[in-house]
């Protein structure tokens, strides 16, 4: 759907892609997607920096394979100096999935994987290419903030805590620009070592990968779910990527993942929505919701779930927010407890649970 009216300006797009055959398909298929144009066409880093400077697009597509100069240094360097929306174009598996995975991490808001005729067909790429497009055009109000140097305010609820001290799980769900959002908010969160549910809307053959990096970034044992993990301290979960939801069941004491194949849920499959739904169910007041940054509203009626339940609810603020959908969405049927921005989320929780957090030094 786009986001432009009839009467707008369309979206430009620069697509920067060493392949003439990529940057010809990549082409007709943005420029027939109704609200965008494609300004302009770059087959290196370099180049596609040259680019940026003069023709000032909106949206940067960017493959990370690229001659001479990586794409992920292009990556850093416009989000340095020149923030703006920037969707990877990447090939599936190995080395691709790790570096799309850093990509993520410094600030890309999405990616699409190039088609390979077999897996990833063309139909499939034109359509996830148009959906990209779609939810790099709403986060562009964010990067025009960040330009700005504009400061993020948090927003905090007055009402008195619920459940402080009595959390056993912190459950959190997120999508689009959500790879940084969740490492920030499970490295503030690492001391309090209660175990963490991460629904994080991403492919089969990226959310492991995704997983082992968390772990590096955050110090706890984190892992990719299993059917059938029991949740212990110092533990996170991924969902993994595909067609299967994760839940969270209570069995003779102890809370196990679950892992069952079902139709989508809220347009998503893991989902967040069904992920929070099975927490409220099992632990009541004695959980925390986090829902993050991300496009549509999976998540939202979960998130209420779990309030009704009694557990502390969250939501990321929409100043902070790559794409305020999710969060917004909950925050109109009363889900949220709390409206906190990104880098106060940890803190947050550590009171309402009773725990100091611990500082961090560089």
């Amino acid at each position: 759907m786009s986001t432009l009216t009839s009467s707008a300006s369309p979206v430009k797009v620069l697509v920067v892609d060493d392949s003439l055959l990529m940057q010809k398909l990549m082409t007709q298929i943005i420029n027939s997607a109704p609200g965008f144009q494609v300004i302009g066409v770059a087959g290196s880093a370099e180049e596609g920096w040259d680019a940026i400077q003069a023709l000032r697009p909106d949206i940067l597509t960017l493959d990370l394979e690229l001659p001479g100069r990586h794409g992920l240094k292009l990556l850093a360097r416009v989000l340095k100096q020149d923030p703006l929306p920037v969707l990877i174009v990447s090939a599936f598996g190995g080395p691709g999935a790790d570096n799309t995975i850093q990509a993520l991490e410094l600030g890309a808001i999405d990616f699409i994987e190039k088609p390979d005729g077999s897996t990833n067909t063309l139909d499939g790429f034109m359509k996830h290419l148009v959906a990209a497009l779609a939810r790099a055009s709403s986060s562009r109000r964010m990067f025009a903030a960040a330009r700005e140097a504009a400061p993020a305010r948090p927003v905090m609820a007055r009402e008195p805590s619920r459940g402080a001290g009595r959390a056993s799980l912190i459950a959190i769900g997120a999508s689009t620009g959500g790879v940084p959002a969740v490492q920030v908010v499970m490295r503030d969160l690492a001391h309090l070592r209660i175990p963490i549910v991460v629904v994080q809307h991403m492919p089969a053959g990226y959310t492991a990968k995704f997983a082992a990096r968390l772990a590096t970034a955050t110090g706890l044992d984190v892992r990719e779910a299993a059917d059938g993990d029991r949740l212990k301290p110092g533990m996170g979960v991924v969902a993994p990527g595909g067609p299967r939801h994760l839940e969270i069941e209570e069995r003779r004491g102890e809370f196990i993942c679950n892992l069952r194949e079902g139709p989508l849920v809220s347009g998503h499959s893991p989902s967040v929505d069904v992920m929070f739904h099975s927490v409220a169910r099992s632990l009541g007041s004695h959980a925390v919701g986090i829902l993050l940054t991300g496009m549509g509203r999976d998540g939202a009626d979960g998130l209420l779930a779990m309030r009704k339940a009694g557990a502390e609810t969250l939501i990321q603020s929409g100043e902070t927010c790559v794409v305020n959908g999710m969060p917004k969405a909950a925050f109109e049927i009363g889900a949220a407890d709390r409206v906190v921005a990104l880098d106060q989320i940890g803190a947050a929780v550590g009171n309402l649970i009773g725990e100091r957090p611990h500082l961090r030094t560089a």
